[in-house]
């Protein structure tokens, strides 16, 4: 089985530090985890590694979209493993780091790969505008009321795939699911969630906020809206919205930095308690290096 780690935590938790020391250690590159970093320019307001970073550990799956065009989990699992793949073939360990929780699972579990059909989701998508989101749920909540429950009447992106799926495959979503394989079957994964007091997280968040201010976010995005679109989505994440949103003349600079700390805080709960439903994650705090490396050590000689 070849080797693959998994730097994972809450938003401001520290991961990049964590994995640069881990891929020096190790003879590693690193593949982000991070639907944002993702697109070229949202530097600040991700707390994307620098060029200089970079050219000492190569980094992955950064910077690659340049159009503001849509990115997935789909996408973003295709491309990792031949990420991976490459890193192997030059005898290195890939080192896959970042807090979209979403692409981490499916590295594990792949996804159900069905067809779209935009014939399909516009009908869906008209039928909930003209009878509400509530009907398209209670559909799905008789065809397959487990994942129904899961996602909830307010995710209409789930809802409408999974209507899709039970509409071209005959099945219920949950079903489909199952069929899921992962390219990453012959790989083992070695993963390591960082955490920290609830109380210290947030201080760390919060300050991490001001910095992004002071570091120039609010000329970074004026920038990125005269160069991408505003359907850019990009543009609806952490620490974007918030500033979209001041640019807009919508909030003044002081709310809009209240609005990203408590945002950013809400969303690493989120995190973590997603992170805490997968049992297989290792749990370190982000100053026990010793303890890292070594239960890393560890699995590898094994």
């Amino acid at each position: 089985m070849n080797p693959l780690l998994q730097i994972l935590g809450a938003t401001g938790v520290g991961k990049s530090r964590v994995a640069c020391a881990l891929a020096r250690q190790f003879n590693a590159e690193i593949i982000s985890a991070d639907s944002v970093q993702v697109y070229q320019g949202f530097d600040i307001g991700t707390d994307k590694i620098t060029a200089r970073g970079r050219r000492e550990i190569p980094h992955h799956l950064i910077d690659i979209i340049h159009d503001g065009s849509q990115f997935n989990a789909s996408k973003f699992l295709d491309l990792a493993f031949r990420a991976a793949e490459d890193i192997r073939n030059r005898g290195k360990i890939p080192l896959v780091c970042g807090g979209t929780a979403l692409y981490l699972r499916v590295m594990m579990q792949g996804i159900f790969a069905e067809k779209k059909n935009e014939a399909t989701r516009g009908q869906l998508e008209e039928k909930a505008a003209s009878s509400g989101w509530q009907v398209l749920w209670q559909e799905l909540l008789a065809l397959d009321p487990v994942y129904a429950q899961k996602i909830g009447p307010h995710d209409h992106v789930r809802l409408v795939r999974a209507l899709e799926i039970q509409h071209h495959c005959g099945m219920p979503p949950s079903a489909a699911f199952k069929q899921s394989r992962s390219p990453f079957a012959a790989y083992h994964f070695i993963r390591i969630g960082l955490e920290l007091e609830r109380k210290e997280l947030y201080r760390r968040i919060d300050r991490r906020a001001e910095l992004m201010l002071e570091n120039g976010l609010l000329d970074e995005v004026r920038e990125l809206l005269k160069r991408y679109p505003p359907t850019c989505p990009a543009f609806n994440a952490l620490g974007y919205k918030e500033i979209v949103a001041h640019l807009r003349g919508e909030t003044d600079r002081a709310t809009a930095l209240e609005s990203m700390q408590r945002h950013s805080r809400q969303f690493a709960k989120r995190q973590l308690s997603w992170f805490r439903q997968e049992k297989d994650i290792h749990w370190f705090a982000p100053e026990n290096m010793a303890g890292i490396t070594a239960f890393i050590s560890q699995c590898l000689a094994k």
